[in-house]
């Protein structure tokens, strides 16, 4: 799996086995145009200037800033577009669970408008969210261990939120989308009907999806990024499924 963003005429690509972030321009002559390096070339590591698995990308486009969520370094980085400089703006480098660590970050987004980011902190089971100017994250979904109740996440991996701050989650060991209004205690299913048939996922031998899933168009196998149109309909990464779902919200009356 791996994250593209296009911005401003450049594609940005996640070059993960290469531990590297490319931008390729989208305008130009060339067939196949070559990339530019512009996170990376110095190897896998977790000093300022490497980076491990960087699965999700935001663009923060007031700031003109590419954040990566740098996964197996525990931490979210923010790249200047401008001046192409790296700082450390979430996580502290070292796994962990209070509110200024993450364990393994996934899915990430930002509010321009008010200046804050949302990160999928999965092996906590929780959304963090950060001011722009703090390093200390305040929950607003999951954090009450793993599980299935609507006040649990169990490996959740995208996340994206609407106009009212209120948060939507590909809450991926559940096989379901959950959408978590602001102040909320729990969340409440949106996509990914609940069935009695149970289904085990394994990944060198390690269980990454115990939900209910299945391959019917009301039911998802361990979805892992969404995404909003601009007619509210959601778009799912159906991983286990190969494909992608399209939910259409408001008539669903979300």
């Amino acid at each position: 799996m791996i994250d593209i963003l296009a911005w401003n005429n450049q594609l940005y690509v996640s070059d993960m086995g290469n531990y590297r972030i490319l931008a390729f321009p989208l305008s130009t002559r060339e067939g196949s145009p070559d990339g530019l390096t512009i996170v990376g070339r110095y190897g896998e590591g977790s000093a300022i200037n490497q980076i491990t698995n960087v699965y999700y990308m935001a663009i923060d486009r007031i700031s003109e800033s590419l954040y990566l969520s740098d996964s197996g370094n525990d931490r979210i980085l923010k790249l200047n577009l401008t001046d192409n400089t790296l700082q450390l703006i979430a996580g502290t480098g070292i796994y962990g669970s209070d509110n200024v660590s993450l364990n393994f970050p996934l899915g990430i987004t930002i509010n321009e408008t008010t200046g804050s980011l949302y990160v999928t902190d999965s092996q906590n089971h929780r959304i963090q969210k950060f001011d722009f100017n703090s390093a200390e994250g305040i929950t607003v979904a999951g954090g009450n261990s793993y599980g299935h109740n609507l006040s649990q996440l169990y490996y959740p991996s995208g996340v994206a939120i609407d106009s009212d701050d209120n948060v939507y989650i590909a809450d991926s060991g559940n096989n379901r989308i959950i959408q978590w209004l602001v102040g909320a205690k729990e969340g409440r299913i949106i996509a990914g009907k609940i069935e009695r048939k149970m289904k085990l996922k394994y990944i060198n031998n390690i269980i990454i999806g115990t939900g209910f899933a299945d391959t019917n168009n009301t039911q998802l196998d361990n979805p892992v990024q969404l995404k909003f149109d601009i007619h509210y309909n959601l778009y799912v990464v159906d991983q286990f499924n190969n494909r992608i779902q399209r939910f259409d919200l408001l008539d669903n009356g979300c």
